[in-house]
């Protein structure tokens, strides 16, 4: 019998931080994911230790990091593409297979205990790629799994897994390591790997019919980007996440070689430090849903940056590795909390249609901002020391805490994505058009009195971005010449197919709060009428030529 996803077995309180366990499906997909990120931590730590008495291993260190999270940067939104049109989780099991197969190839090149650090690279590049696959198609299945009132408990529950496995994969690798060499840690990552395919092919999740056809890749990734591109919400959430990242990946791209020169500490000692910052992250999670309580977002942005600040101060000076563990306790805890937070932002912001793609945006900042930072890091070390780069590090922090604090997020606590019908309301056609017919052009003409003009002009502007995140390019407000409080709004679609998207899947009841509060200024509804290029369906040059009145619009 295969794992079924059913909301009635998730329910409960919702205010509870274990709610999403009480459905089988999660916990069984939850655990095994906790195994399969001890599994990663266990081989990264391996691949560390692998390296670190190599001649500039802090430059070795940083490029294991970065090439496990750069591939990111390179196929997370592709990845987040193929998740919202394919089955995720089919997907998701045809990653894993090659994950075990890549894990089974690490096991061999290290089995006498020494490979050269490029084949190290290659080989964590390559695990970069397949988490880089996997990440937006675990993160949109999620929904599937829980009622939506536990999603943000749901999502805690990741950073408990992920953070578990910070403190447990370095301390199985410190004990694996010494006794049964490096292979052991990458052996023990396939056999996770494989007890995780194990339920995902046994998950069995509600089926969700589709209303139109199967989106195409490319016009799927074009609708992903563009809806990024014209959510200053979603913007601000991935600027706050870069501004604790980039400085705050030096603590995790040094912390090797900080405990091997400075703290002189064993492979054993080095995974305690990672083990006390794995048990401030646990701490982390579980607290969250309190401070979130208590706290304004801005507030525990604040506290958790500061928090990271002066840790990396401390550890800029320690000497002793009982005060650098001690230390990292809450260091896990402000990294956690402050992840977490922009982290139940960005999963409240994004409609369903396009979740895994903004996801998928949202990990290329998560992990290339890592990568990035991890590499800056890791070449300052080389030439001031790590001592120095702490201190760095933390006076960028400092600042990137500082213009957070001045830039807080939106609230997003009245944003609701469930789906609503547009306005204004797009009239039936007597024949359909082939659904590959386009350019489509959009225009709605409202009449306006004078006194509501300028407000009626700001909340179009609203309804612009509102547009074009949902499908429209080229969108403008104009006014006729020689007829008073006329407004004519114009947008164009790819194609009919996209139009139907549009009005039918794409619109929430967010998005029509936007159009109603404008349509609110105008003197009735609006006249819509809708316009198809005569001839062939969409072609190239039509896809180029939206895309750049989109662009400088």
């Amino acid at each position: 019998m295969g794992v079924q996803t059913a909301a009635s077995e998730a329910s409960g309180s919702a205010s509870s931080a274990w709610a999403p366990l009480r459905s089988g499906a999660f916990r069984a997909v939850w655990l095994m994911t906790l195994a399969v990120n001890i599994g990663n931590w266990m081989q990264a730590v391996g691949a560390q230790w692998l390296v670190v008495g190599a001649p500039q291993a802090d430059v070795l260190i940083a490029l294991q990091q970065a090439a496990g999270m750069l591939p990111m940067l390179l196929v997370a939104v592709p990845a987040g593409v193929m998740a919202d049109i394919l089955d995720r989780r089919r997907l998701i099991i045809g990653v894993q297979l090659c994950t075990m197969a890549i894990c089974a190839g690490l096991t061999m090149v290290t089995l006498d205990g020494a490979v050269h650090p490029g084949v190290l690279l290659a080989m964590q590049f390559a695990l970069g790629i397949s988490v880089a696959l996997s990440v937006p198609a675990l993160g949109a299945l999620t929904p599937d799994l829980v009622p939506g009132s536990q999603l943000t408990q749901a999502a805690a529950l990741g950073s408990i897994s992920m953070n578990v496995a910070r403190a447990v994969g370095p301390a199985i690798a410190g004990l694996l390591i010494p006794r049964m060499g490096p292979a052991s840690v990458f052996a023990a990552d396939g056999l996770a790997v494989a007890m995780f395919i194990v339920v995902m092919l046994r998950l069995r999740p509600a089926h969700r019919p589709a209303t139109h056809r199967p989106e195409r890749f490319a016009s799927g990734l074009r609708a992903g980007a563009r809806y990024v591109r014209h959510a200053p919400v979603v913007q601000r959430i991935m600027l706050h996440a870069l501004l604790f990242l980039l400085p705050a990946s030096a603590l995790w791209a040094l912390l090797p070689m900080f405990a091997s020169r400075h703290l002189h500490l064993s492979v054993v000692g080095y995974g305690i430090l990672l083990a006390a910052l794995g048990v401030g992250a646990i701490l982390g999670a579980l607290v969250q849903p309190r401070l979130r309580a208590a706290l304004c977002g801005r507030r525990i942005a604040l506290a958790a940056g500061a928090t990271y600040v002066c840790v990396i101060l401390v550890l800029a000076s320690v000497q002793q590795p009982i005060v650098a563990a001690a230390a990292l306790v809450p260091a896990g805890i402000a990294w956690v909390v402050a992840l977490a937070h922009v982290n139940a932002e960005v999963q409240n912001v994004l409609p369903a249609w396009v979740r895994a793609r903004g996801l998928a945006v949202y990990q290329v900042v998560i992990f290339g901002g890592q990568g990035v930072g991890a590499l800056a890091w890791g070449f300052c070390s080389s030439q001031i020391g790590t001592r120095w780069t702490f201190v760095a590090a933390a006076g960028c922090l400092a600042a990137g805490v500082w213009a957070a604090w001045h830039r807080p997020l939106h609230d997003t606590t009245r944003m609701s994505h469930h789906p609503a019908a547009m306005y204004p309301e797009h009239p039936a056609v007597e024949v359909e058009p082939h659904p590959d017919a386009g350019p489509v052009l959009v225009v709605c003409k409202y009449q306006v009195a004078e006194a509501d003009e300028d407000a009626f002009v700001a909340a179009m502007h609203d309804v612009g971005r509102s547009r074009q995140r949902t499908g429209g390019n080229g969108w403008r407000l104009s006014r006729p010449l020689g007829t008073a409080g006329e407004f004519v709004e114009t947008y164009a679609l790819l194609s009919w197919d996209e139009h139907q998207r549009h009005i039918h899947d794409r619109n929430t009841t967010w998005e029509k709060s936007l159009q109603d509060r404008a349509a609110s200024l105008a003197a009735g509804p609006p006249r819509v009428e809708r316009f198809v290029a005569p001839g062939a369906p969409v072609s190239a040059d039509d896809v180029r030529a939206l895309d750049l009145v989109s662009a400088t619009a």
